[in-house]
């Protein structure tokens, strides 16, 4: 029998919770939802404590970085979910040691990736930050992010991801 996995959506606000909740639901994850990091430590410190954590850039009492200093401890994979594409952003998300970077419109395929490849993080290190710099954002978040970075160097690690 197959372990039931649970992911805590933490956000503040109802799109993304609803749009991702389903698509998860459809993998076989059980969802809650938190809207705040003090609700998410509160989930944290449950029984049975979350196996992944999706969570927005900016709560209303903390950032994506106090949930991943949360989940921690835990051993907890982050998810970090936001509105919009920011490669920046996205590049210190991997490099401080979340799991990844989505940002929507979700797709199924995309997202069964993602959860596959933050729960096997424990088991096998994640690849470098330049050998995935646009699995997580999807082709047309790079493109997008290659058209609105002024950094030389930024697009072209975009590119490199093609």
């Amino acid at each position: 029998m197959q372990a039931r996995v649970r992911a805590l959506l933490v956000h503040d606000e109802e799109r993304p919770v609803a749009e991702l909740k389903p698509l998860l639901e459809l993998q076989g994850i059980e969802t809650m939802q938190a809207r705040s990091c003090a609700e998410a430590e509160s989930a944290l410190a449950c029984v049975e404590p979350p196996a992944l954590i999706f969570t927005d850039t900016v709560l209303c009492d903390g950032t994506w970085t106090d949930m991943q200093s949360l989940a921690e401890h835990l051993e907890v994979p982050v998810i970090v979910v936001s509105r919009f594409v920011d490669l920046p952003v996205y590049l210190d998300v991997l490099e401080r040691g979340a799991a990844d970077y989505i940002v929507p419109p979700f797709r199924e395929v995309d997202l069964a990736w993602v959860v596959e490849s933050a729960l096997l993080r424990d088991t096998v290190r994640a690849p470098s930050v330049s050998s995935r710099a646009i699995t997580g954002i999807g082709f047309e978040g790079a493109q997008h992010a290659q058209n609105h970075t002024a950094s030389g160097a930024r697009t072209a690690h975009a590119q490199a991801g093609r």
